[in-house]
């Protein structure tokens, strides 16, 4: 098993995978003393290393207790699910972790734990699971997207948001920001399946959402926008920088667009960065994932420019429609001089007399011999 009962910090110390040979040594000794407990049943654990194992806890002569089976399959379930991500994945995780249990030494109804570590699940694991009073959330972070992994991942998030949302917690997935693309446009996100599926709906699209209902009506926002055609359903995808990197979360809000290959969406405003510390803000006893001023800031730009965007249009359309007249009235001319020319060309055409001059004849020869 990876966790144990740290008896002197009184909290879940999970055991980290990068030691040295001089620190796995360490931790066999101070283990030898006492240090480290079954969270489950309080026997006291020893420290082992293996390379196929790598370090791990383990009761007297092997022989653990029901409750840390459990674990341990979880964490086996666990380790299965993440075998397409990048060795980076860990550590990114690791990071969020901590800064996730610094709110828990300010609020006292946050609690925070490793997902293999909450018995709740065993069908899926997310990374990290959160609760803030009654809400829950289940966090994924996602790495390694390829050609090859893709639809393996797109399938694998999928199952992980219906089994998550069932429990009750609310899915929250980062994709490493590598895998970030914006089409030439300069206005919309072309993704993975993988991308598409991690769609979530957050605090801030609501937010978007009210502001460009405020706009105008779904029709006008679409042709002065440039929209897709699809209902006004604001999403959030989020990115997260890699670990080599300061770390940061960066949150597009977007439309998707429905029916294209690759996967495209259209995204409002210019995503920023977020620290940790700032992204993982309590706001009403939710996750903010978010800083308001500055989205609200974003959204008086964007007003800006929808205002612009809409004389423009305006005036193109009022350009179209005279030059839509002024080719009418010019084909109805045409048509009218057309006419006048054949009519002079007709009436003083030789054929079209003798023409006449035969029917008149026809006519009399036919009334003469009726009568």
């Amino acid at each position: 098993m990876r966790e144990s009962w740290h008896t002197n910090d009184e909290k879940i110390y999970v055991i980290p995978q990068n030691l040295s040979e001089a620190e796995v040594e360490n931790h066999k000794q101070i283990a030898k003393k006492g240090t480290f407990t079954c969270p489950y049943c309080k026997a006291q654990l020893y420290v082992k290393s293996g390379e196929i194992l790598g370090n791990f806890f383990s009761h007297l002569h092997g022989e653990s207790c029901e409750a840390s089976k459990q674990s341990e399959a979880r964490y086996s379930k666990y380790e299965k699910q993440k075998k397409n991500d990048t060795k980076r994945q860990p550590h990114i995780v690791a990071l969020m972790n901590d800064e996730l249990n610094v709110l828990v030494k300010v609020y006292s109804h946050v609690k925070v734990t490793p997902g293999y570590l909450n018995p709740e699940f065993s069908k899926n694991i997310p990374d990290i699971t959160l609760k803030i009073h009654d809400n829950k959330y289940a966090i994924t972070v996602v790495t390694n997207i390829t050609s090859s992994t893709d639809q393996a991942f797109a399938k694998s998030i999928q199952n992980q948001k219906t089994y998550y949302a069932s429990l009750g917690y609310e899915p929250i997935f980062f994709i490493e920001r590598n895998h970030l693309g914006i089409d030439i446009d300069g206005k919309s996100l072309v993704l993975w399946k993988t991308e598409l599926q991690a769609l979530t709906s957050q605090k801030a699209d609501t937010h978007w959402q009210h502001f460009l209902m405020q706009l105008g009506e779904l029709e006008v926002l679409q042709a002065v926008l440039k929209l897709p055609k699809t209902d006004l359903n604001v999403k959030s995808l989020m990115y997260i920088t890699p670990a080599n990197e300061a770390i940061s979360i960066e949150a597009f809000h977007i439309l998707e667009h429905p029916n294209t290959f690759p996967p495209k969406a259209h995204f409002f405003a210019t995503p920023y960065k977020l620290s940790f510390s700032q992204a993982f803000k309590i706001n009403d006893e939710n996750l903010s994932l978010a800083d308001l001023d500055i989205e609200n800031n974003n959204q008086s730009k964007y007003l800006e420019y929808f205002s612009q965007a809409k004389i423009a249009l305006e005036r193109q359309l009022e350009e179209e429609t005279h030059l839509t007249n002024l080719a009418t009235e010019e084909k109805r001319n045409q048509v009218v001089e057309n006419q006048q020319v054949y009519l002079k060309s007709y009436s003083q055409s030789k054929y079209a007399k003798s023409d006449k001059d035969k029917k008149r004849e026809l006519v009399m020869k036919a009334f003469h011999s009726n009568n």
